[in-house]
């Protein structure tokens, strides 16, 4: 009886083993390369989350990296696939979570054999070890030619998460063209994410995430600052374990000399249906567009109770394009939806929003609003 026990519980381990040594997908290899694209931006030594820098931090998550990924909870991207090519768009392909799923079920190899080790045989050369990277600190879009420093906001131990508000002053003499924008958190251990909008309009100029820090408009295009114009700042911040205070800077880089297409804003607020004119809980907005028009990125402010949204245009042949559709969003992670190529409607077609609630009984918001940050080619007539 002991000699059966004994031969089952080898031929066990050595069914793991084998298992094991013949998953193809590694931590130095796939793995590594999926936190680098997703992950380290957020998940690292001096970021908001826990870090997932090493093979050791990562393999000790692994089964949570299971469940958020199966779940899509992370990495925090709301827009469906399929709806809209994004440049900032942090969805893991469905490549790489079968890499995760089958990295995890594989009981999570780090190499293919050659084991990192901090103890080295006398005289060998120790293996580099391999780790996911980040570089915080740093202007991803290349140095700025405008800088201005944010206030400082002091974020107090185990404080609720919160949103500041502050103003730039950008100490414009003349009007500028605005062709990039880009931010820099103080401390990104508590920086979630951050909004920008010209004080005196309302503009939209930029956002920033930990995957995607800037606005880079298209060649040709600009946006429009007056002189003595302001930046509004809106960073969303989350509580930590400590008393911390950031300090941001702000990056602008201008154009030399007027753009030919000035960027500017289309502001649709989807608002209920009149009752037995659709299902309850939806909510609808839309405008005409008068002349072709470009659709830079949207904006969406998410509103509590909402369930999902979709902005699609109806052309004048009768055909549909939906441009966006997102849902499971996170407050806490407002991202814009940039287009990678602008999106171009012909003029005559209906701009739509319509989005649904996720209890139509329960809180009802009064609008969900989108905004569309456009242009117009030279001459060409903006929608009404």
């Amino acid at each position: 009886m002991k000699k059966a026990l004994l031969l089952s519980l080898v031929v066990c381990a050595l069914g793991i083993s084998h298992g094991t040594l013949n998953n193809t997908v590694l931590f130095d290899r796939e793995i590594v390369r999926i936190l680098d694209s997703h992950c380290v931006m957020c998940h690292a030594e001096k970021g908001p989350a826990f870090p997932l820098e090493t093979y050791e931090q990562t393999w000790l998550q692994m089964h949570p990296i299971y469940l958020d990924v199966i779940a899509r909870h992370m990495p925090p991207w709301p827009a469906v696939p399929g709806y809209g090519i994004f440049a900032n768009d942090n969805a893991l392909t469905l490549r790489e979570n079968q890499f995760i799923v089958s990295w995890v079920e594989g009981l999570g190899p780090r190499n293919a054999g050659a084991v990192f080790s901090n103890t080295a045989a006398a005289g060998a050369e120790q293996p580099a070890e391999v780790r996911a990277h980040t570089d915080f600190g740093h202007w991803q879009f290349g140095e700025p030619q405008l800088t201005r420093p944010l206030a400082a906001n002091t974020i107090e131990a185990g404080q609720a998460n919160q949103i500041k508000r502050t103003p730039v002053d950008l100490g414009l003499t003349a009007p500028r063209w605005l062709r990039a924008l880009e931010y820099m958190p103080g401390d990104y251990r508590v920086a979630r994410a951050a909004v920008f909008t010209i004080q005196e309009t309302g503009q939209w100029v930029g956002s920033w995430t930990p995957w995607y820090g800037y606005l880079s408009l298209p060649k040709g295009t600009a946006i429009r600052l007056p002189a003595g114009a302001h930046i509004m700042a809106e960073i969303y911040y989350k509580g930590g374990k400590e008393r911390i205070t950031d300090q941001g800077k702000l990056g602008l880089t201008f154009a030399p000399e007027p753009a030919p297409n000035a960027v500017s804003d289309i502001v649709l607020d989807a608002k209920a249906i009149a009752a037995g004119r659709g299902p309850a809980g939806r909510l609808r907005g839309a405008i005409r567009l008068t002349a072709e028009t470009h659709i830079v990125a949207l904006r969406t402010e998410t509103a509590a109770n909402l369930k999902s949204i979709e902005v699609f245009a109806r052309k004048l042949d009768g055909g549909t394009e939906v441009l966006l559709y997102a849902k499971d969003f996170q407050p806490d992670w407002p991202t814009p939806y940039i287009y990678k190529d602008p999106v171009v409607l012909p003029s005559g077609a209906e701009l739509t929003v319509t989005a649904y609630l996720a209890n139509p009984d329960g809180p009802q918001a009064a609008a969900v609003r989108l905004t569309a940050s456009v242009f117009h080619k030279a001459g060409a007539q903006p929608p009404r």
